[in-house]
């Protein structure tokens, strides 16, 4: 095994150690990082318009199967979906909140004339609660282990 791999694998027990809200942060965190760079680099090439609109949806529909991998591996790990179960129930959930992401984005660059960032920024915290609620009680959630410890 690679040193890359076993420190990989390290800080994923390290994170599975955690309650589950940490274990959310932690995953939420990592996904932020990763999908400002994402939509940085989508905006810098995307000749679409609305430019910060269509740079927002294009970076998260792929953001989509890292986060489901993010929070699949380190936020649910115990969850007992399968893995295309829960990735399907995580599209459906991301169809419900790129629509209230892409619309919010578009208010706010198109009418409130807000900076691409900064409104990328907004519609992140904005949908934040309902994504993990969406995480916890419909894409991994197991109604077979309620009430088990």
């Amino acid at each position: 095994m690679s040193k890359g791999l076993g420190l990989l694998e390290a800080f994923s027990n390290w994170v599975r150690k955690k309650s589950e809200l940490e274990r959310v942060a932690i995953a939420a965190a990592i996904g932020t990082i990763l999908a400002w760079l994402t939509y940085e680099l989508i905006f810098y090439f995307n000749p679409l318009e609305p430019r910060a609109t269509s740079s927002w949806t294009i970076a998260f529909v792929v953001g989509v199967f890292r986060q489901h991998h993010l929070h699949r591996t380190l936020s649910f790990p115990n969850s007992r979906r399968s893995y295309s179960g829960s990735l399907w129930r995580e599209g459906a959930a991301a169809l419900v909140i790129l629509i209230v992401s892409a619309s919010l984005n578009y208010w706010l660059t198109q009418h409130i004339f807000l900076h691409h960032r900064v409104a990328w920024a907004s519609c992140l915290v904005s949908v934040a609660a309902l994504e993990y609620g969406l995480m916890k009680f419909f894409v991994f959630f197991d109604p077979k282990t309620v009430g088990r410890k």
